[in-house]
């Protein structure tokens, strides 16, 4: 009696989800979305050159071929060549054009989490569900074995509740089946977020990869 006791309070333990972490498939997301790729390439389009950069563009070579010589050299050919840096002027528009792409950014980003925020939220809620449909089903069985074996002992009164638990043991299989279908469609949207690395965060909200890669 009191082995069976234990059993029924192991059962009856907090139980534990899958073990993925919200802040990784945030961040992960956030990294592989190719909308979100692409608002960054255009961003970073609009960025200042650095110095390297602004000196090819705005510098340029320049020379001039022309007949005859100078006050210091008597030849039938001159010629000048040199170097013509163009210094343009700060531009108001550019500066306001790349702080627009900025707030773009920062608004897609923002929508993202949020759309990748409530999915997450509703696949812990179907998670959480199925654990505790879970912890219902397995002491629902071992109550009914307890009940079998009364039966077996000669308590035929018992019949009637056997069979009531065996329904709700149906019932439960079927809500941890329907539960199951509804949290793998859950997981592929949310693994679809990633674009081209969907299969890896797939894994991961499977419980199949540890860690997500960087």
């Amino acid at each position: 009696m009191i082995i069976r006791i234990i059993t029924i309070v192991t059962v009856l333990l907090p139980f534990q989800v899958k073990a993925w972490e919200d802040d990784k498939v945030l961040t992960f997301i956030n990294q592989a979305n190719p909308i979100l790729q692409a608002q960054h390439t255009v961003t970073r389009a609009y960025d200042k050159p650095d110095t390297v950069t602004w000196a090819l563009r705005n510098t340029s070579l320049s020379g001039r071929l022309g007949f005859g010589g100078t006050d210091f050299r008597d030849t039938l050919f001159t010629a000048y060549g040199g170097l013509q840096i163009n210094i343009p002027l700060s531009s108001i528009q550019e500066d306001r054009e790349k702080a627009l792409k900025l707030v773009t950014e920062a608004k897609e980003t923002d929508d993202l989490s949020t759309k990748v925020i409530t999915d997450m939220a509703q696949l812990r809620t179907l998670e959480a569900e199925q654990a505790a449909s879970d912890v219902r089903r397995k002491f629902l069985k071992e109550k009914a074995a307890w009940l079998k074996q009364r039966i077996n002992q000669g308590f035929s009164s018992e019949m009637n509740e056997l069979w009531a638990i065996g329904g709700k043991v149906n019932d439960e299989d079927a809500l941890i089946a329907k539960i199951d279908v509804l949290a793998k469609t859950q997981r592929y949207k949310l693994a679809k977020y990633a674009g081209s690395e969907w299969q890896t965060l797939l894994a991961y909200l499977q419980g199949h990869n540890n860690a997500l890669g960087g």
